[in-house]
């Protein structure tokens, strides 16, 4: 998109719509829970306070109180569909990794497009923070808004403020809940006879002998000799139905005329899902100081310290093989037990050829790991307000130091297991298949460090001349500097500038941000870059034709643009040429002497610069009868010399990766909206809400090969597009898949996938495929529903998302050789089912046919779920006489709607709970506490 389509965008300031708040705040317990979206006419941003009603940036905030209605280990899964144009994707249930992909205003790249994420002004780790020590968390998505914070900010901002104290007398607040967490789905795997007969059924259809006899399969069935035909379910066995979840914590808050403080002591912890053996456990401690003193009528200082500990302790077996092992090991596959004897000396486990590791023993005999993790921010600083001497100027300077240390340490064991071949007079002839011993040396596995000081200042003139001219300028310098244990040079970026809002007879509102950043990691003459960014606004509400109108309480249109600097995507020496082990010099007679040698890996690239982030913002915010409250804005986001390199087109012998260069561009094009509606009936009080954003990201120009078929050409097509071929359904018989067009992927019979030939030259290969579909969500929206009636409260939240595929290609779907079979393969093709079958016929081959990438395997992965539920009842102070009190119960992830067919996989994670730790939902019920 050419810079005139922005300018012609600008200066149309077409209508939209985005997020605007809700009522003022009460302060109970019930009040506090049931606030959807607090408006707040100021935000608190780490440089300069925003106002709302006079900015014209695109801004979604929310409060930590509204976040803390839910049971989510960390807050990044609190935020899913709670924020306008937030895009929140859970990954994996399991505790202590289990952060949420964040993305403001969808992807605009395909390597980096995580969001910037300030607390209290500084990046720092973020995902551990309790809610109950956030005062809010803010949004920031147009370039006006987002341009003073730097290189990093190009995917937006989100800053998250903690709590601070307040002149008042003590106020303490104490909460506990407890309840039970339970996957939200679980995978379904035959039983041994079941398995037996379509294991049988796959040789017929590759033309071979059954391999099981009736009489064996029937004594899978009935369990006569378990030793020899055993039938497992490893999931029953190996793994619990729920865990147990518990939150803790402890605030303090006051101060006087001369100080504040607020300080925060709070606890999570969730124990693991192994039934057998070790069983891991997960326990975290949070822990923050935020101190205000005022040193003199000048200057007030600043001292925030916090710090967090987690402990994990597992089998040692990472999460990934545990579910691994019990979703692909075959439930005939072994005896768990061949005698149990109850210690390692007298137990005699079981393994197979094919899978030598039992799961006992992979629990109880290999040992263990114990992770500490600690961390902690400090931030150290001075607020100065001139006002008495320069009306309207004040001032910040801090200084922020942060560390942390990842300590992993355990043991590393093994043990035997053995394959029983037949059965004897005095037992079972055992032939081994494993050999491990016990050991008693505790060993350092991992220890990592990371290390962060940052620097920043900034200077702030806010005044209002002549009652009708106001305006706002801010200077901002920020400095931060990196490094870990595992790199030898420290990451710098810095970026220093000025934004200023001017605002005329509060109608009419002109914005802009210029700011020169910079880093270390490009050569010298390309580390600096500009950004910058402008808007306008007109505040239709304060014109004299609707100044005093009590239907239409606030109305405002807007519109900002800017191009950005982005720098995530670049790492350090990038631009230099690189060398590394990976050649071999024979020598000698008969070439009988060899030596390594050192090979080019990357050419040199002084020219790499950053990436260019060039983008529209068009809004309108309106509120009625100050109760309803409606906000879209439509944006056109275009990313531009994205960094790629050749290695994409060249094939593998040209030797090395290619030097890194500036080249591939993107457009986004997507519109956000959001709704609110808060009012008092009475003793009723009555809070709704919505969000929605539409967004897709297409490539404009990419790096890819020469003479691609038109359906493998990327241009103007989703970023996230996936390729492959077309099916036409399954060969219902060996002569129709002879007579087709030749598949060149394997033999092909009756029961096969059967692709279209796109070019129609009569044989089908990589000239077929084409775009099949995207991954990620073009539609993601939330709900929320709060309602109270006197002391009695419930509050709903939902999330969805839609317009996206998944694509299984998990062992739960794709079954061949000796893998483990799931209920998909009921279904599968035999001559009785013809075309009534939904899957391939089973094969005990690879099944290469089947399996290459298409269009078979795609399935709408549209769902919407219910994430949070309460119901409270507040006992006001009154009748307690001493505090007030809150009785309430939770669920999260409750249950879900969803566009799959198949119920047992989850459909935001379809391998969750099959090769990762799963999805989890909880029910809870706690109390908490106002004195």
């Amino acid at each position: 998109m050419s810079k005139l389509k922005y300018i012609i965008f600008f200066l149309t300031l077409l209508f939209s719509w985005e997020e605007v708040f809700s009522q003022e705040k009460d302060l109970g317990f019930i009040l506090d829970s049931l606030e959807l979206n607090s408006k707040a006419d100021v935000y608190h941003a780490p440089f300069y306070d925003i106002d709302k009603k006079e900015t014209v940036s695109a801004i979604s905030t929310i409060t930590g109180d509204e976040l803390s209605n839910s049971s989510f280990l960390n807050l990044s899964d609190a935020l899913q569909g709670k924020l306008s144009g937030l895009q929140v994707i859970s990954t994996t249930g399991e505790p202590g990794t289990n952060a949420s992909y964040l993305s403001i205003r969808g992807k605009s790249s395909t390597t980096d497009y995580a969001p910037l994420v300030l607390v209290d002004g500084i990046a720092r780790d973020w995902v551990d923070l309790n809610p109950e020590e956030i005062e809010s968390i803010t949004v920031l998505k147009d370039m006006t808004a987002k341009a003073i914070y730097g290189l990093n900010a190009a995917n937006g901002v989100v800053l998250i403020t903690t709590k601070r104290g307040i002149s008042n007398k003590l106020k303490i607040t104490v909460g506990y809940e407890q309840g039970i967490k339970t996957p939200t789905t679980k995978p379904e795997f035959l039983a041994a006879d079941e398995y037996a007969s379509l294991y049988n059924t796959a040789r017929s259809n590759d033309g071979l002998a059954p391999h099981y006899t009736d009489d064996e399969i029937k004594a899978y069935r009935n369990g006569t000799d378990p030793i020899l035909y055993p039938n497992n379910d490893y999931y029953g066995y190996a793994m619990k139905n729920d865990v147990t979840y518990r939150k803790g914590y402890l605030n303090f808050i006051g101060g006087s005329k001369k100080s504040n403080y607020f300080v925060h002591l709070g606890y999570v912890g969730q124990d693991g899902l192994e039934n057998v053996g070790t069983t891991s456990s997960y326990d975290r401690i949070n822990i923050r100081t935020n101190l205000g003193m005022k040193l003199t009528d000048v200057i007030t200082g600043v001292v925030d310290v916090s710090g967090r500990v987690e402990l994990y302790n597992t089998p040692n077996l990472s999460s990934g093989d545990y579910f691994n092992l019990l979703s692909t090991t075959r439930p005939n596959e072994y005896p768990i037990f061949i005698h149990k004897g109850g210690s390692r000396e007298t137990d005699i486990l079981g393994g197979s050829l094919h899978q030598p590791k039992n799961i006992y023993g992979e629990l109880n005999y290999t040992g263990y790991d114990k992770n500490v993790d600690r961390s902690i921010q400090t931030r150290f600083g001075f607020d100065l307000d001139f006002n008495e001497h320069i009306m309207g100027l004040s001032a910040d300077v801090y200084v922020a130091v942060d560390g942390s240390n990842t300590f992993e340490y355990g043991k590393d064991e093994g043990y035997n297991s053995y394959m029983p071949l037949a059965k004897t007079d005095d037992g079972y002839d055992l032939f081994q298949v494993k050999q491990g011993a016990k050991t008693d040396d505790q060993v350092r596995k991992t220890n990592s460090d990371y290390f962060s000081n940052t620097f920043y200042g900034n200077i702030n003139y806010d005044r209002t001349f002549r009652e009708k001219h106001k305006l706002s300028v801010n200077a901002v310098g920020y400095r931060q500097t990196v490094s870990t244990s595992t790199q030898f040079y420290f990451i710098k970026t810095l970026h220093a500038g000025l934004n200023a809002n001017y605002t005329f007879k509060n109608k009419y509102v002109l914005e802009g941000s210029s700011v020169w950043v910079g880093t270390n990691k490009l050569a010298k003459d390309k580390r600096v870059a500009n950004s910058s960014a402008v808007g306008a606004g007109w505040i239709i509400s304060n014109e004299g034709f609707l100044e005093e109108n009590k239907i239409l309480t606030h109305l405002k249109i807007k519109g900002s643009a800017g191009l950005m600097a982005y720098d995530p995507t670049i790492w350090t020496y990038m631009h230099l040429q690189r060398y590394g082990d990976g050649g071999v010099l024979v020598l000698g007679e008969n070439n009988s002497v060899s030596r390594n040698t050192l090979i080019a890996h990357r050419e040199e690239n002084i020219e790499l610069s950053y990436e260019q982030a060039l983008e529209l913002n068009l809004g309108i915010e309106v509120e009625l009868f100050d109760a309803l409250a409606l906000e879209v804005n439509y944006f056109d986001n275009a990313r531009k010399d994205m960094i790629t390199n050749y290695a994409a087109v060249y094939p593998d012998y040209y030797g090395n990766d290619g030097a890194y260069f500036n080249n591939n561009s993107t457009l986004s094009e997507g519109i956000e909206g959001a709704i609110s509606y808060n009012k008092t009936f009475g003793d009723i009080r009555l809070n709704i809400g919505a969000n929605l954003m539409y967004q897709q990201t297409k490539w404009e120009d990419v790096l890819q090969m020469e003479n691609l078929p038109e359906g493998m050409n990327q241009e103007n097509r989703p970023i996230d597009g996936m390729y492959g071929y077309r099916n036409q359904g399954l060969f219902q018989s060996d002569n129709l898949a002879r007579f087709s067009p030749s598949q060149t992927f394997g033999t092909v019979g009756a029961g096969d996938i059967r692709y279209q030939d796109i070019n129609g030259d009569g044989v089908i290969n990589n000239d077929d495929q084409e775009y099949i579909g995207n991954t990620s969500p073009t539609l993601s929206y939330g709900i929320q529903f709060g309602i109270s009636y006197k002391n009695v409260n419930l509050f709903v939240a939902g999330a969805g998302f839609a317009g996206h595929y998944r694509y299984n290609d998990s062992k739960y779907y794709q079954m061949s050789g000796l893998d483990n079979y799931s209920e998909v393969a009921r279904n599968s093709w035999t001559p009785e089912l013809g075309a009534d079958a939904t899957y391939p016929a089973l094969t005990t081959t690879k099944g290469e046919n089947n399996y290459v990438t298409s269009d078979f395997w795609l399935e709408k992965a549209d769902f919407f779920r219910i994430k949070n539920v309460e119901v409270g009842y507040t006992l006001p102070r009154k009748e307690s006489r001493k505090f007030e009190s809150k009785f309430f119960i939770r669920a999260n992830n409750l249950f879900e709607v969803s566009a799959a067919e198949n119920k047992n996989v989850d459909p935001e994670r379809p391998n969750s709970g099959i090769t990762e730790f799963p999805i989890m939902r909880s029910y809870t019920m706690g109390i908490n506490l106002n004195i």
